[in-house]
Protein backbone atom coordinates (compact mmCIF):
# COMPACT_ATOMS: atom_id res chain seq x y z
CA UNK A 1 0.00 0.00 0.00
CA UNK A 2 1.49 3.21 -0.75
CA UNK A 3 1.55 6.12 1.81
CA UNK A 4 -1.60 8.27 0.15
CA UNK A 5 -4.02 10.46 0.13
CA UNK A 6 -7.51 8.87 -1.87
CA UNK A 7 -10.24 11.16 -2.15
CA UNK A 8 -13.99 10.14 -3.07
CA UNK A 9 -16.34 13.08 -3.53
CA UNK A 10 -19.91 13.26 -4.18
CA UNK A 11 -23.61 13.41 -2.51
CA UNK A 12 -23.77 10.11 -1.26
CA UNK A 13 -27.82 10.46 -0.53
CA UNK A 14 -29.04 8.19 0.09
CA UNK A 15 -26.19 6.35 1.06
CA UNK A 16 -26.15 2.84 -0.10
CA UNK A 17 -23.90 -0.76 -0.85
CA UNK A 18 -22.77 0.72 -3.79
CA UNK A 19 -21.20 3.66 -1.92
CA UNK A 20 -19.42 1.43 0.62
CA UNK A 21 -18.04 -0.74 -2.51
CA UNK A 22 -16.88 2.73 -4.20
CA UNK A 23 -14.89 3.30 -0.74
CA UNK A 24 -13.64 0.02 0.09
CA UNK A 25 -12.30 -0.45 -4.08
CA UNK A 26 -10.62 3.63 -3.64
CA UNK A 27 -9.27 2.75 0.32
CA UNK A 28 -6.74 0.21 -1.91
CA UNK A 29 -5.32 2.78 -3.64
CA UNK A 30 -3.86 4.58 -0.66
CA UNK A 31 -3.28 4.71 3.17
CA UNK A 32 -5.65 7.46 3.62
CA UNK A 33 -9.05 7.71 2.77
CA UNK A 34 -11.20 11.13 2.73
CA UNK A 35 -14.65 11.64 1.67
CA UNK A 36 -16.20 14.82 0.17
CA UNK A 37 -19.76 15.47 0.96
CA UNK A 38 -21.39 18.07 -1.60
CA UNK A 39 -23.29 20.41 0.59
CA UNK A 40 -26.92 21.17 -0.08
CA UNK A 41 -27.59 23.79 -2.18
CA UNK A 42 -24.62 22.69 -4.56
CA UNK A 43 -26.33 19.13 -4.99
CA UNK A 44 -27.73 18.68 -8.90
CA UNK A 45 -29.74 15.82 -8.94
CA UNK A 46 -32.99 16.90 -9.19
CA UNK A 47 -36.47 17.96 -7.08
CA UNK A 48 -36.46 17.05 -3.59
CA UNK A 49 -32.96 16.22 -3.43
CA UNK A 50 -30.74 15.69 -1.83
CA UNK A 51 -33.16 13.80 0.96
CA UNK A 52 -30.52 13.78 3.66
CA UNK A 53 -28.51 17.26 5.22
CA UNK A 54 -25.34 17.21 4.13
CA UNK A 55 -24.53 17.05 8.26
CA UNK A 56 -26.47 13.83 7.84
CA UNK A 57 -24.69 12.46 5.11
CA UNK A 58 -21.11 13.28 6.52
CA UNK A 59 -22.28 11.51 9.83
CA UNK A 60 -23.26 8.22 8.15
CA UNK A 61 -19.82 8.42 6.32
CA UNK A 62 -18.20 9.57 9.48
CA UNK A 63 -19.33 6.39 10.85
CA UNK A 64 -17.87 4.00 8.27
CA UNK A 65 -14.36 2.75 10.27
CA UNK A 66 -12.75 2.22 6.29
CA UNK A 67 -13.27 6.12 5.79
CA UNK A 68 -10.43 8.37 7.21
CA UNK A 69 -11.68 11.70 7.45
CA UNK A 70 -14.83 13.76 6.13
CA UNK A 71 -15.49 17.02 4.85
CA UNK A 72 -18.24 19.00 3.28
CA UNK A 73 -17.49 20.85 0.20
CA UNK A 74 -19.22 22.75 -2.42
CA UNK A 75 -17.53 21.27 -5.32
CA UNK A 76 -15.08 19.01 -6.84
CA UNK A 77 -12.52 21.07 -7.43
CA UNK A 78 -13.00 22.59 -3.72
CA UNK A 79 -12.79 18.76 -2.31
CA UNK A 80 -9.51 18.39 -4.83
CA UNK A 81 -7.94 21.32 -3.78
CA UNK A 82 -8.28 21.18 -0.22
CA UNK A 83 -7.16 17.61 0.36
CA UNK A 84 -5.20 17.77 -2.56
CA UNK A 85 -4.86 14.26 -2.83
CA UNK A 86 -2.31 11.56 -4.75
CA UNK A 87 -5.31 9.82 -6.34
CA UNK A 88 -9.23 11.08 -6.87
CA UNK A 89 -11.72 8.30 -7.40
CA UNK A 90 -14.73 8.43 -9.15
CA UNK A 91 -17.45 5.91 -10.22
CA UNK A 92 -17.40 4.34 -13.13
CA UNK A 93 -20.55 5.51 -14.34
CA UNK A 94 -18.90 8.92 -13.95
CA UNK A 95 -15.96 7.87 -16.58
CA UNK A 96 -17.65 10.47 -19.47
CA UNK A 97 -19.04 12.99 -17.04
CA UNK A 98 -15.72 14.19 -15.84
CA UNK A 99 -15.26 18.28 -15.15
CA UNK A 100 -12.82 19.43 -17.76
CA UNK A 101 -11.96 21.63 -15.04
CA UNK A 102 -11.50 19.38 -12.84
CA UNK A 103 -9.29 17.06 -15.25
CA UNK A 104 -7.35 20.53 -15.56
CA UNK A 105 -6.35 20.44 -11.88
CA UNK A 106 -5.44 16.71 -11.86
CA UNK A 107 -3.21 17.13 -14.20
CA UNK A 108 -1.55 20.59 -13.25
CA UNK A 109 -0.69 18.78 -9.98
CA UNK A 110 0.33 15.24 -10.25
CA UNK A 111 -3.55 13.36 -9.28
CA UNK A 112 -3.86 10.56 -10.67
CA UNK A 113 -7.56 9.77 -11.67
CA UNK A 114 -8.96 6.67 -11.46
CA UNK A 115 -12.73 5.33 -11.72
CA UNK A 116 -13.91 2.67 -9.66
CA UNK A 117 -15.04 -0.49 -11.18
CA UNK A 118 -17.75 -2.04 -8.64
CA UNK A 119 -21.06 -2.65 -9.28
CA UNK A 120 -23.12 0.78 -9.04
CA UNK A 121 -26.44 1.36 -7.75
CA UNK A 122 -28.54 4.39 -8.46
CA UNK A 123 -29.10 6.73 -5.77
CA UNK A 124 -31.90 8.68 -8.35
CA UNK A 125 -33.54 5.79 -8.55
CA UNK A 126 -33.38 4.39 -5.50
CA UNK A 127 -35.17 7.66 -4.32
CA UNK A 128 -37.68 7.35 -6.85
CA UNK A 129 -38.70 4.06 -5.60
CA UNK A 130 -39.27 5.17 -2.38
CA UNK A 131 -41.47 7.98 -3.34
CA UNK A 132 -43.42 5.29 -5.31
CA UNK A 133 -44.84 3.97 -1.45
Amino acid sequence: MSNSTVLCNGCFDPLHIGHLWHFQAARKMGETLVVAVTKNGFVKKGKGRPMFHHDERAAMIRALAIVDEVIIVESSIEALSTVKPQHWCIGSEYRHKLIPEDASYCRAHGIHIHYTEEKTYSSTRICALLRED
